[in-house]
């Protein structure tokens, strides 16, 4: 009796679920998905919800919402049917402006990722989207101004975060793609990587992106050493120009092989010398999801315990991160302080060259 009673509620919730997935098509033609953040990674941990969206509602269309710096990177994507540049924080003109976009565009719903986005909360409401999704940790007001909120947990990666909230729009479970870059115009590939074979470098990159603390330039010169005599792999030193200085400090300590492409590269350009790496090591940035959005391996280094490695680390690709051994003082599961040195110091290259040993002996 006990096994046909289990049987009975298990084709019903099978056909609830089939019930919701016919109502979901046929109520959600045209869906807006909000990422403003002013940080690349955030934009890129967004990018599996579109292919989700595609393959969970038969002919939907999908807009993105992104900040404007990168919205290049996925201008060309075959998960979208349109992309707009939009401001972290828009008020006055801009605000309206967008309010009077979502009215012309009568959207079915608009996906909110970022948790206590006010402003882009209240301009859904003004331009009545039937169905606004999205998350509250601190900021109560907004759920107000929200129809559907998800409950986010502290375990969830961010990809499994921003699914979430689509879910809870949705009613469904949905696929966990990758993350991908589409540029409409890919760059070329630098010449001073094109003589070089696939998979015959590694990828180190100096940047922080304002986020992270930085590593000591020593200790990535000594994993630099490690990489070329070891495994016979260059190091190609990455960053923006204002890293030059630590890519400087790197060589002076690197007595083998290298080449410095630090302040060399556009975005576009750092994501073909990605894709063609063997694998990157880098402190947890942007740069790391946009190596697992084209494929690449990737050891990251993280300092920040508001930043935990569970909700940071490379999405679907293979990865081993590094987190620090002690932490400064001051520094709370909520904020870091402005000038961490306890973390950093307590990373050792060691460390690091462990873990590119265990993803080497995986590849």
């Amino acid at each position: 009796m006990c096994a046909i009673t289990a049987t009975a509620r298990a084709w019903a919730r099978s056909r609830r679920r089939r019930f919701w997935r016919l109502c979901m098509d046929c109520c959600i033609q045209r869906v807006v998905v909000v990422r403003p953040d002013d940080k690349l990674g955030e934009t890129l941990l967004a990018t599996p919800v579109f292919q989700a969206l595609k393959q969970t509602l038969n002919g939907v269309y999908v807009e993105a919402w992104v900040n404007g710096r990168w919205r290049d990177l996925i201008d060309g994507s075959p998960w979208l049917d349109c992309v707009r540049g939009v401001p972290f924080r828009p008020k006055g003109k801009t605000f309206w402006q967008l309010v009077l976009a979502l009215r012309r565009q009568r959207p079915d719903a608009i996906l909110i990722l970022r948790p206590d986005t006010r402003r882009y909360a209240s301009i859904a409401r003004w331009a009545g989207v039937p169905i606004r999704a999205g998350a509250v940790l601190h900021r109560r007001a907004v759920a107000r101004l929200l129809t559907h909120m998800a409950p986010l947990q502290p375990w969830m990666h961010q990809v499994e975060r921003n699914l979430a909230i689509a879910e809870v729009a949705l009613r469904c479970s949905m696929p966990r793609p990758p993350l991908h870059v589409a540029p409409a115009h890919p760059a070329t590939l630098p010449t001073e990587i094109q003589h070089l074979p696939e998979r015959s470098y590694v990828v180190l990159h100096m940047g922080t992106g304002g986020v992270q603390p930085r590593w000591l330039p020593e200790r990535f010169a000594a994993v630099a050493a490690l990489l070329w005599q070891k495994y016979r792999l260059l190091p190609v030193l990455s960053g923006a120009p204002n890293d030059l200085s630590v890519s400087t400090r790197c060589r002076e300590y690197l007595q083998e092989s290298a080449l410095d492409l630090t302040g060399k590269l556009t975005l576009l350009g750092l994501t073909e010398v990605l894709r063609r790496a063997k694998l990157l090591v880098s402190v947890d940035t942007g740069v790391v999801h946009l190596a697992a959005a084209v494929g690449t391996p990737c050891v990251s280094l993280h300092f920040r315990r508001d930043y935990p490695p569970h909700q940071w680390h490379a999405w679907q690709v293979p990865n081993v991160p590094v987190a620090s051994t002690e932490y400064c003082s001051d520094c709370t599961l909520q904020r870091c302080q402005p000038s961490p040195t306890r973390c950093v110091a307590s990373l050792h290259a060691e460390q690091v060259i462990a873990a590119i040993e265990q993803l080497l002996a995986k590849l």
